[in-house]
């Protein structure tokens, strides 16, 4: 009898709440690419408890709105406001809308990051929303990293 064995997905030191599960990282869109749309909640080492988010934002028309890498505003024709709060960071427009609100709690046994906001790309079209206390991903998406995402690699050394 061939005994079959899954890897837990499940960090044991943060995870993101995402489609109803539990994910180290993930990634929507195309990073590498110049201008379109991305979104990337890397890991979180052990020893660390600030999330890694990067991505290219837009509106719901599909305008750009800024860039975000690690966590820092770079490119941001829409002037938004980039301010930390005691528990990450939320970044809004001028209007005083947020776009994306960034979380992170501490547990008995390690971190869990909330992502709140409401992500379009650069057609317009919905791709990461809140549901209840997670985030709801609409569309193609890598939803588990199992290793850093880092110089292009898809975070997935199996």
């Amino acid at each position: 009898m061939k005994m079959e064995t899954k890897r837990s997905l499940v960090s044991a030191h943060h995870n993101y709440m995402v489609n109803g599960m539990l994910t180290p990282g993930f990634v929507l869109g195309e990073p590498e690419g110049k201008d379109g749309f991305y979104f990337l909640a890397d890991m979180v080492l052990p020893g660390e408890s600030t999330p890694r988010i990067s991505g290219r934002f837009f509106d719901e028309n599909g305008v750009f709105l800024f860039e975000l890498v690690w966590n820092r505003l770079t490119r941001n024709p829409s002037r938004c406001v980039h301010k930390a709060i005691p528990t990450g960071f939320q970044v809004y427009r001028v209007s005083g809308e947020t776009v994306l609100k960034v979380s992170t709690g501490r547990f008995p046994n390690g971190y869990l990051t909330f992502l709140e906001g409401r992500l379009f790309d650069s057609m317009g079209t919905i791709r990461m929303e809140q549901e209840g206390q997670g985030t709801k991903i609409n569309g193609d998406a890598l939803l588990v990293l199992s290793s850093p995402y880092q110089n292009g690699s898809e975070g997935n050394n199996d």
